[in-house]
């Protein structure tokens, strides 16, 4: 009993709950089939591997901060179709983009389903084995900007280095002093190439210059963002807010109340 215990503590120090789970059974097993050292060991390795397996998509979708109900299967497809063709979503749902680390643009009036779409189409890449992060754009940038914290600064901006899909919400909201712009050029610069941007934003696209302090940092990070993009501009659209909230998910009615006015 005491190997046993401290066994246990040290499958639990090397973090293999796999193992720890399985151990009593494959014990029997092995006493009882007279299993040598080799193959005893296999079955818990095996074991361990199915365990990191199982929670992987897991783990995934919570380092991403999504919302559970923000995905394609709780999606309407039908209730703004003209201005979000199901055909095009779906075709961004089989995460093709990211062969290429094409990014994606969804600008549209509040409350037509911009975040819950990119959340589902974040879902998607995390159920296919990538990693996605989703942020709102102005949270991003206190945070990186945040001198008090430099450690978890340098942790985000390690993140958004390495993951397949970095989902930027609200793009524009407000406008960028020098700083953040600064650090919006530095994300897409690094980005371009080796991984996709989703951005959805309320402002017209023709507006998005306005919010950068100097127009020439501002053209470098649209041409960025913009240039290699699939584009989904919608001037109008019905309203999951003011048609019914039964067709918005928790993280959009959230977003559409940070935009009342």
């Amino acid at each position: 009993m005491e190997l046993r215990y401290h066994l246990t503590n040290d499958l639990k120090r090397l973090r293999m709950p796999g193992m720890i789970e399985n151990l009593d059974l494959r014990v029997t097993e092995a006493t009882e089939g007279n299993f040598g050292y080799l193959e005893f060991f296999q079955l818990l390795v095996q074991d361990e591997i199915a365990n990191r397996e199982a929670n992987n998509p897991a783990k995934r979708l919570k380092a991403a901060n999504l919302s559970n109900r923000c995905t394609f299967e709780n999606f309407d497809f039908r209730f703004n179709e003209h201005v979000l063709p199901p055909q095009t979503i779906r075709d961004l749902a089989t995460c093709r983009f990211l062969i290429h680390s094409t990014n994606i643009i969804l600008c549209g009036p509040p409350g037509i389903g911009k975040s819950h779409v990119v959340q589902a189409i974040s879902h998607e890449v995390c159920r296919r084995g990538s990693e996605a992060l989703f942020i709102k754009t102005h949270k991003l940038l206190e945070q990186l900007s945040d001198g008090e914290y430099p450690r978890r600064a340098s942790r985000l901006w390690k993140r958004l280095r390495s993951v397949s899909a970095l989902i930027l919400d609200d793009f524009g909201f407000r406008s960028y002093d020098a700083k953040e712009a600064e650090l919006l050029y530095a994300i897409c610069d690094e980005r371009l190439g080796t991984g996709s941007i989703i951005l959805t934003s309320n402002r017209p696209a023709e507006d998005w210059y306005s919010v950068f302090p100097d127009p020439v940092i501002g053209g470098a990070i649209l041409d960025r963002l913009a240039s290699p993009a699939i584009k989904l501009i919608i001037e109008k659209g019905r309203s999951y807010r003011k048609e019914g909230p039964k067709f918005a998910c928790a993280s959009e009615k959230t977003a559409l109340d940070d935009e009342t006015p």
